[in-house]
């Protein structure tokens, strides 16, 4: 493993959750160029019309039933973007039309917990088992520090069926996590938590968009 890679630490947080969860695995998105693209990427909007002036970005076609046939599979779903969106605003986004986030690495979390002279991302300082992107660069840095990428490009019309392959391989070959989605009893479903989270309050500060327009050129390390 590369010297320079940031030591993994298993956050307490982290491991109150698989005590109490049985250590579901995690799924972590990129955001730009990932589940949101340019004008050329079929989307979908699930969000009330009412609602739209506070989440105006559509998502990449496929993104709501992709993210439901994950959570069918005891999957936990996790944001890691390099934008500085902030995380009450992306969960709040995602609430409002059914997919809960478990968590949001945005640029500043992840300056906070891996340093800047770590990668661009380091999924496994959150617990994330496998990360979504459509940079390579971001591939290559884990062929370095030894986390698993899937590379999913804008163009990609079968992105769906590739993520939900490479998901239940992983969940195939891993006895563990093979064990846990079979004796993870299902939770319930908790009506007033996802009303709650859909009426979130969100300040203007909250919507920050990046500075790079979406299909342009923004922060890779390839």
């Amino acid at each position: 493993m590369n010297g320079n890679a940031p030591v993994v630490i298993r956050s307490p947080a982290c491991k109150r959750y698989e005590l109490k969860y049985g250590g579901c695995v995690r799924i972590s998105f990129d955001i730009d160029d990932t589940l949101i693209c340019d004008s050329s990427v079929p989307t979908e909007q699930h969000v009330s019309w009412w609602r739209r002036w506070r989440y105006p970005e559509r998502l990449r076609r496929g993104t709501r039933s992709l993210m439901t046939a994950l959570i069918r599979r005891r999957c936990k779903i996790w944001i890691y973007t390099s934008s500085g969106r902030c995380p009450r605003y992306l969960k709040s986004w995602f609430a409002s039309f059914g997919i809960p986030v478990e968590g949001v690495v945005n640029l500043d979390r992840h300056e906070r917990t891996v340093g800047l002279r770590g990668p661009s991302k380091f999924p496994p300082a959150f617990g994330i088992d496998l990360h979504i992107d459509d940079s390579a660069g971001v591939a290559m840095e884990g062929a370095d520090h030894r986390f698993p990428v899937l590379v999913i490009a804008p163009q990609d019309s079968g992105w769906v069926e590739r993520v939900l392959t490479e998901v239940d391989a992983r969940i195939t070959s891993n006895a563990h996590w093979s064990a846990r989605q079979l004796a993870a009893p299902s939770r319930p479903f908790h009506v007033k938590r996802i009303f709650r989270d859909c009426l979130a309050r969100v300040s203007p500060s909250d919507r920050r968009i990046p500075s790079y327009a979406v299909g342009g050129i923004k922060p890779d390390p390839a």
